[in-house]
């Protein structure tokens, strides 16, 4: 994968959450609000004092249609995002292996994250012994980047584009 396409993949990803935090800030200031205004009313009730409690059914009615209102829009933004990253990942695959032929167990691993324009990065993790080694090499039009690709990384990516 392109630096570029890192930095641009990276941007969507962090606009997408820093999105849903303020939104998620929004709705917890909102109710926070609600929540001190529930107690002081209820303070007052319980102190005596005169409160006119359909004027507070009213408002507090209000309030929650906000809340339930706020809960839609984050539950669409969170659909968003997630749409957002199928998108970017719509394409995945793994391929486990053998990395020597005196190993069993397949204990080796490569893992293909693609657009859908097969686009994205490929991830190996290759146990020899008792060392693993992690690769990440990235992959354009279900091709080698920057770097050659192993067969299983060719496997992997041939998998996730059918």
């Amino acid at each position: 994968m392109t630096a570029e396409l890192q930095g641009t993949v990276a941007l969507i990803v962090g606009a997408v959450g820093l999105a849903l935090a303020i939104v998620a800030l929004v709705i917890a200031a909102r109710t926070a609000r609600w929540a001190g205004r529930l107690r002081r009313a209820e303070q007052a009730l319980l102190d005596g004092e005169p409160v006119d409690l359909v004027e507070f059914a009213v408002g507090m009615q209000a309030r929650m249609e906000r809340l339930e209102l706020d809960g839609v829009h984050l539950r669409d933004e969170v659909v968003s995002a997630l749409g957002t990253l199928d998108v970017l990942l719509r394409r995945r695959s793994i391929v486990r292996f053998d990395a020597n032929d005196d190993e069993e167990g397949r204990r080796s691993t490569s893992l293909a994250l693609l657009d859908r324009n097969g686009s994205g990065i490929v991830i190996s993790a290759v146990h020899a012994g008792t060392v693993t080694s992690l690769f990440v090499k990235d992959v354009l039009r279900g091709g080698a980047g920057s770097l050659a690709l192993t067969p299983e990384e060719q496997q992997a990516i041939t998998h996730a584009l059918r």
